[in-house]
């Protein structure tokens, strides 16, 4: 068991009085948090909003102001109670703090959910800005893909070391065509469909004398922005 699924299972035991009795009051399935914990597979953010929403603890302040992310202990609780529900939260913020350090605050289950909601359209987006990348719409004759928002902590940011768009050319064209024209197949499809896509890749290449094996989903989604502008946004998260 991962230090989340410790998390989870201590909040759900603490809270609630076991893992089945949380899922219950927090409508998720039971087995399927159960395997997450147990197998130390993703538990998706939706399934802690959940929790964290049963347990009367607000999301919004759980990922935006760690200062303020807390347990209350009920107020029949003697001191252990309180000192306990304190560790709890300040825990809470260490696992935040780790998971958007890394850009693993937000999952594939929460893009996809996003994007059901908001319809493809760029709204409540602020979440999720920093951790993905909006492409221009291509040409069959384009060569490479032309990004118009590298996001600061999205996969290609993070693991090729970009920091903005004029240092994604120099890097990407590195990784080879084959690289680059199974890219452009994927988003030429998106175009085409207008649908989104989640697919496993692996990506092999070497970027300035450095060697990269990465294992990852990605989401592609055709989006469109406040102003009627058409992008297709990719979100990949490491498997």
């Amino acid at each position: 068991m991962n230090d989340l699924g410790k998390l989870v299972t201590g909040f759900c035991d603490s809270q609630f009085g076991g893992l089945k009795k949380a899922c219950t009051a927090a409508g998720l399935k039971y087995t399927t948090l159960h395997a997450q914990i147990a197998h130390e597979r993703e538990i998706p953010f939706s399934t802690i909003d959940k929790l964290c929403s049963a347990a009367g603890v607000s999301l919004e302040v759980f990922r935006s102001a760690p200062a303020s992310i807390g347990v209350t202990a009920h107020d029949i609780s003697h001191e252990l109670h309180r000192r306990a529900a304190a560790a709890y939260s300040q825990a809470l913020r260490d696992v935040q703090d780790e998971m958007r350090r890394y850009g693993t605050d937000i999952m594939c289950d929460d893009v996809l959910n996003w994007l059901h909601r908001n319809s493809g359209r760029l709204t409540d987006f602020d979440r999720l800005r920093e951790r993905v990348d909006l492409f221009h719409k291509l040409d069959a004759g384009d060569g490479i893909m032309r990004p118009h928002h590298i996001g600061a902590t999205s996969l290609v940011a993070r693991s090729f070391e970009i920091r903005d768009i004029d240092e994604y050319f120099p890097k990407v064209r590195q990784l080879g065509p084959s690289v680059i024209e199974n890219s452009i197949a994927a988003h030429l499809r998106v175009q085409k469909t207008q649908q989104y896509q989640v697919e496993d890749i692996r990506l092999r290449g070497r970027i300035d004398s450095a060697e990269y094996d990465i294992e990852y989903r990605r989401i592609m989604a055709p989006v469109t922005a406040m102003n009627g502008a058409q992008f297709t946004l990719v979100f990949a998260q490491p498997l």
